[in-house]
């Protein structure tokens, strides 16, 4: 990557890996804008839509980019999705431990107008280990993220480049399943669950607790927490 292109960094506020996002691009680029968010449902800013580039790159950012933003990376505008190809959507790695895989992952691939659909450019996989809950695999994700950014900067971004990385993974497919918020929140629900925590309530806590969230029971129009 040339010291001219120009890149937009979208990424979560408070962040200690879109920080390390943000110092790696800056080595490949002296024009990188950087956007920060940290609030789910926000709206897309108006300031920055007349931005015209050549990459965009998206890193635990809550926006939704329109396609019409989308379409003004002159070479390639690339998200990192914190799960792998099976696994589209929100709250991934809570459904992931819910069902009890062995391994999970991180997927870079082309940002499109549907979700998670766009073609594959690079994959990591990683076994979870039995000690593993969200926040443990959470972490070796973003940590594998980070580590898919720095390879595909040092192969170089071009459009052959682009081209030769879909040609590579061709062979992986984005599941037809995504996962929602409606589903996320509702996994939180104990009285929607009661029969997987009956169970399995060890797998169940795994998939649900972390320091900011709890599973809860509703009583009366009131939640109350698992502690």
């Amino acid at each position: 990557m040339e010291k001219k292109h120009k890149i937009i960094f979208f990424g979560r506020k408070d962040c200690m890996v879109s920080k390390k996002f943000i110092k790696e691009l800056k080595k490949y680029s002296n024009n990188v804008k950087v956007i920060m968010n940290d609030k789910i449902k926000q709206k897309f800013p108006k300031n920055i839509f007349f931005w015209e580039g050549d990459y965009i790159m998206c890193f635990r950012s809550f926006y939704i980019l329109p396609k019409k933003f989308i379409k003004k990376a002159k070479i390639a505008a690339i998200n990192f999705h914190p799960g792998p190809p099976n696994y589209r959507g929100i709250g991934c790695v809570n459904f992931a431990i819910l069902n009890s895989e062995k391994f999970y992952g991180s997927t870079c691939h082309l940002l499109t107008k549907k979700i998670d659909s766009g073609k594959i450019l690079d994959v990591i996989k990683f076994k979870i280990k039995k000690k593993d809950n969200i926040e443990s695999i959470l972490k070796k994700t973003y940590n594998f993220q980070f580590l898919q950014l720095k390879k595909i900067l040092k192969n170089g971004l071009s459009i052959k480049k682009i081209k030769k990385m879909q040609h590579l993974m061709r062979h992986k497919k984005w599941s037809s399943k995504l996962y929602t918020r409606k589903e996320l929140n509702n996994l939180y629900d104990i009285a929607k669950n009661i029969k997987i925590a009956s169970q399995d309530l060890d797998k169940y806590l795994r998939a649900t607790v972390t320091n900011k969230f709890r599973p809860f029971l509703r009583i009366k129009n009131k939640n109350y927490y698992f502690s």
